[in-house]
């Protein structure tokens, strides 16, 4: 059974792939002209991005975590909000910063012309977009980041101090190289989402691989050059992923003894707790405050009538849509790695790099294999996909699978698997193993992926901007069509309900990682 649901969860991502072979109208002019700048400009943002969020995560988790200083509880609490907000509700936030008005731009054409301006337009635009993800996208590395020195490196931290190293050389020599595997798995969230994103680059004017995937796909109305472009996409992804296990190598370093050690932290005097503020708060003022204090503002200007009632729907819609595909995915993850545990399956063993596979994939890449695999059903009765809110959770599962999988597999394989091999020995039942011993043990591991699952959904915008129903709108969707027509006062409302609705699932997540059991 597992073997036949992890197949068919494949099999759109496996068209995307087949289909790339057929003839396209204008692929030809896409290669020639358009290919080398979508290329290039989701490279630059990919390595931007990346190296800032790598910045900001470690730094901000290492200085949490090593040092104590007045607020340090409460600035490793702020440090995640930011992933509250989606990349598109933070660019147009920021919407009138590269204004032609601004005062920016006002002052830099007064002062050095307006050709001048023109010089730098397209360097201005990249540093603001890359700073504005990096604001919301670097808790992914905070939190990996900071999961790893609170469980498993506080002895290497006190053993580094016994013999004298400096902070530099404990953070360079010392815990850098345990550190590694979580530094690399929080920066391929980063990544991934930075591909993924489709909202803020499209406002901003940036022509990324997905962009072209949407314009090919619905400006030329050419569904095999935008499955030509996903493949090409692909081809990127797949190198990352293998990159990304070369870096890592066989590196897999845990607390054996399941205790934890309290590190004696390292008191900062207020010069340098001053400059330690100032490097924690950047990201949270600028990827949170400024955001959500300017759609507060643009709220009280919005007149409630009729036209409001869209929110109520959209609203219903997202919280229902996300609660139930997130428990369906957290479902399907432990029925896997119960199954992969419980028989010791060597096949879904191998599943754990298919199911990154499949987060790593951009949304509009899914579609297009949702696409695909619905015309193979298309001749059997009440088999569609598309348009149906089945296809748009069928979707989710795969794009979200792996972020349920991860937390899981990790604390199913340390605390279940030679339980679950001694059940097996004594013939107890498979219900017996699930209810009586894998549930109770993993209740946290389970929250939390039903959380983490949860935020990922209410945020998401490319797979159910084409997915979707007829007249079936998220508060995603609902936003993104405001935008679209420039109505950005009205559009604060359903910004501030996505910020709104993913916060309590923060603060429990938050209160996983930084009181880790």
């Amino acid at each position: 059974m597992s073997k036949l649901f992890c197949f068919i969860i494949f099999i759109p991502l496996i068209l995307v792939v087949l289909n790339s072979y057929q003839y396209s109208d204008y692929w030809n002019h896409i290669k020639e002209f358009l290919l080398f700048k979508y290329t290039f400009s989701t490279l630059i943002l990919v390595i931007g991005v990346g190296i800032l969020s790598l910045i900001f995560g470690v730094g901000a988790a290492w200085i949490v975590s090593v040092y104590e200083f007045y607020g340090r509880k409460v600035i490793q609490w702020l440090l995640i909000i930011p992933l509250t907000i989606p990349t598109y509700i933070i660019a147009y936030s920021y919407y009138d910063i590269l204004d032609y008005f601004s005062p920016i731009f006002i002052w830099v054409r007064e002062n050095y012309g307006s050709n001048f301006l023109i010089l730098i337009d397209s360097l201005v635009i990249y540093s603001v977009v890359i700073s504005l993800f990096t604001f919301v996208l670097y808790p992914y590395v905070y939190l990996s980041t900071k999961a790893s020195l609170s469980i498993q490196c506080n002895r290497l931290i006190e053993a580094a101090y016994t013999l004298k190293f400096s902070p530099f050389e404990t953070f360079f020599k010392v815990m850098l190289p345990v550190l590694k595997p979580a530094i690399i798995a929080g920066l391929s969230l980063v990544i991934m989402e930075t591909l993924n994103d489709y909202g803020a680059v499209e406002y901003f004017g940036i022509s990324t691989l997905t962009i072209g995937i949407f314009r090919s796909w619905f400006g030329m109305n050419d569904l095999t050059g935008a499955i030509k472009i996903s493949t090409f996409l692909l081809s990127f992804v797949f190198l990352f992923l293998i990159l990304e296990r070369i870096l890592r190598g066989n590196e897999r370093y845990n607390n054996k003894t399941g205790t934890r050690f309290r590190l004696n932290r390292i008191s900062l005097s207020k010069k340098k707790t001053a400059l330690v503020w100032i490097f924690c708060c950047t990201p949270i003022i600028f990827g949170f405050v400024i955001p959500f204090t300017r759609l507060i503002s643009w709220a009280f200007y919005v007149n409630l009538d009729s036209s409001n009632l869209d929110i109520i729907g959209s609203t219903l819609n997202t919280v229902l849509l996300s609660i139930i595909s997130a428990f369906l995915i957290t479902f399907f993850a432990f029925f896997i790695n119960f199954t992969k545990n419980f028989y010791n399956n060597q096949f879904l063993k191998k599943l754990g790099f298919l199911t990154i596979l499949g987060y790593s994939m951009p949304g509009a890449i899914i579609a297009i294999g949702i696409l695909n695999f619905d015309r193979l059903l298309s001749n059997l009765p009440l088999m569609t996909l598309t348009g149906t809110i089945f296809g748009l959770t069928f979707a989710y599962i795969i794009r979200f699978l792996a972020v349920a999988w991860q937390p899981l597999e990790a604390s199913m394989e340390k605390q279940c698997l030679t339980i679950n091999q001694a059940a097996r020995l004594m013939k107890r039942r498979i219900g017996y193993s699930i209810f009586k011993i894998n549930i109770p043990i993993l209740k946290k591991p389970i929250l939390l992926s039903v959380l983490l699952v949860f935020i990922d959904i209410t945020k998401e915008l490319p797979l159910t901007l084409i997915l979707r129903p007829f007249n079936f709108d998220t508060l995603s969707t609902l936003t993104y069509d405001l935008i679209k027509q420039a109505n950005f006062f009205q559009s604060s409302l359903s910004s501030l309900l996505i910020i709104l609705i993913s916060f309590p699932a923060l603060l429990a997540i938050s209160k996983q990682v930084n009181e880790p059991q």
